[in-house]
């Protein structure tokens, strides 16, 4: 049977986060409502990142499998189905073994935080008006490429095998008012990134030494770990994958 991937982009405001999930309304039982909808049969989809309530992604994917005929009009017709908060990019024909979550070979998220008040940033930034220094943050961000146990940075009840991550960029960038983190992986876990930037802007403040900054990594402790980073600010930016895609055009 064939099998698709679908690349999507949405606004994780007023969702209750990415994976199907009872009483709540999530990006991905809005796709397959669409897919229902337009070819009037039930699509299961598997999403290839997992992203929390109120989190953005500018590129996130699903796959599925069926044995109807897609072409571009449906990518056309999906989106006039769909919230105006969820818009699918394009819909690719790929080998029949290939999968969305355990095939991605890099994701990339950025968070973003602007320190002066700015109305049209609100819900996509977090305003965050406190002095820091930028080279200490870069210091602690510099560190997360030395390690690959990141328990300390994740949720509990978590149903994972390991807790390994292989992070290849970490990077703290001011533009203007702007101060974006960006964080390239294999994988991460669940609340890790609001995680290591609440934790490391307490480094950036002065709040935290560096030695303390590496002791909490260490610790597998998640209660040393600042997660009340809002989830707004986060956005998953790309998901990297072998060269198998056959786009619908």
């Amino acid at each position: 049977m064939p099998r698709y991937f679908i690349e999507v982009c949405y606004d994780g405001a007023g969702f209750g986060g990415f994976q199907i999930q009872n009483n709540h309304i999530t990006i991905q039982g809005e796709l397959e409502k669409a897919l229902a909808t337009l070819f009037r049969a039930p699509i299961a989809l598997t999403g290839a990142s997992r992203t929390d309530a109120g989190v953005h992604a500018l590129q996130n994917f699903l796959h599925f499998d069926s044995e109807l005929i897609i072409t571009a009009k449906h990518i056309y017709n999906l989106n006039s189905i769909l919230p105006n908060s969820i818009v699918v990019r394009g819909i690719y024909i790929v080998p029949a073994d290939a999968h969305s979550r355990f095939d991605a070979t890099k994701r990339t998220y950025i968070y973003r935080l602007n320190t002066v008040k700015n109305p049209f940033l609100e819900g996509r930034s977090w305003y965050y008006p406190f002095p820091i220094s930028i080279s200490l943050l870069q210091e602690a961000a510099n560190t997360l490429l030395e390690y690959t146990d990141f328990e300390s940075f994740s949720k509990k009840n978590t149903a994972v095998n390991t807790f390994d991550c292989t992070i290849t960029k970490a990077e703290w960038l001011q533009e203007g008012d702007n101060l974006l983190f960006h964080i390239h992986s294999n994988r991460f876990l669940r609340g890790m990134i609001r995680g290591l930037v609440g934790t490391m802007l307490q480094v950036g403040r002065g709040q935290l030494s560096l030695e303390q900054w590496h002791e909490i990594i260490r610790s597998k402790n998640e209660q040393k770990v600042d997660f009340s980073t809002p989830a707004y600010g986060l956005y998953l930016e790309a998901i990297n994958y072998p060269d198998y895609f056959q786009k619908i055009v």
